[in-house]
């Protein structure tokens, strides 16, 4: 009866194994940390969303002047999306998302009439179709674990596209127009000839 021969193991394969599992490791967290990022970032955006609906809703409400109007709807901004009215241009969850674009005083923020890149998105007060065009708009970058790996689109500006520090941008607005203000109100009425009930 023959004995079995026994198999021989190179050296060079002795650490096959370790290195198959480092990798599987790696892939596997790497894997795992992207998905709880993307997680994050969805999260945000819905927070995002909320409060640009809410600071419409302060911005859209009647007021005694539109200075007034759009000082409340900065103020929604501001204590949902900022740090403090102190710090207004400091995003609350930088790690997650910060502002770009709007005013320097309170980044990424845009209230009031919007007034797009293209003349058929121009907000236009006489214009039906238009006149709807007012509201808050507010845009941030948010940076994904694996996208440091894609190199950036230089061409990209538009939501949802790649910037040159490897993040994405987004966009969240509301649109629910605006009330006239008290003051508004007054002086239309003033060139209403005729006698009228304090129709403000």
């Amino acid at each position: 009866m023959m004995k079995p021969k026994k198999c021989k193991h190179s050296k060079s394969e002795s650490g096959q194994s370790t290195i198959e599992f480092v990798l599987s490791m790696v892939f596997l967290l790497s894997f795992i940390l992207f998905f709880f990022q993307l997680s994050f970032v969805f999260a945000f955006g819905n927070y995002a969303h909320y409060a640009t609906f809410m600071a419409a809703r302060a911005l859209q409400s009647a007021g005694g002047t539109p200075e007034d109007q759009t000082e409340r709807a900065k103020s929604v901004i501001i204590q949902t999306l900022k740090l403090s009215e102190g710090f207004a241009g400091v995003d609350r969850y930088p790690s997650l998302a910060k502002g770009i674009g709007g005013s320097q005083d309170l980044r990424g923020a845009d209230i009031g009439e919007f007034r797009g890149t293209k003349e058929e998105f121009q907000f236009d007060y006489t214009d039906k179709s238009k006149s709807w065009l007012e509201g808050v708009r507010y845009t941030f970058r948010s940076k994904l674990f694996l996208m440091a790996l894609k190199p950036a689109d230089t061409a990209a500006s538009g939501p949802g596209s790649v910037d040159n520090e490897g993040g994405f941008q987004l966009t969240s607005e509301s649109f629910l127009s605006r009330d006239p203000s008290y003051q508004e109100c007054t002086t239309f009425m003033g060139t209403v000839a005729g006698e009228f009930d304090n129709g403000c």
